[in-house]
């Protein structure tokens, strides 16, 4: 891979993160608050590429948020 495919995966990274995660504005005024909240936003970030890797969908990463909220609110099937 050449460094130029690397700073274009990069900077769609940072597109991503910018346009689906709301990480321009921080609610804590610490720097570890800060750093846990962009902490959190990456780990749900690659659980959203991770799901969207598992169960492909039409339109991308809003899509795949939509659909993880939407299983997220309906309830387990009972088992045992």
């Amino acid at each position: 891979m050449s460094i130029y495919t690397l700073r274009t995966m990069i900077e769609i990274l940072f597109r991503e993160l910018k346009q689906y995660t709301n990480i321009e504005s921080f609610h804590s005024q610490s720097l570890n608050g800060v750093l846990f909240e962009i902490f959190c936003t990456l780990i749900g970030y690659v659980l959203v590429e991770w799901f969207r890797q598992r169960h492909p969908l039409r339109g991308g990463v809003p899509e795949a948020i939509r659909t993880i909220r939407t299983r997220w609110n309906t309830s387990l099937r009972t088992y045992g």
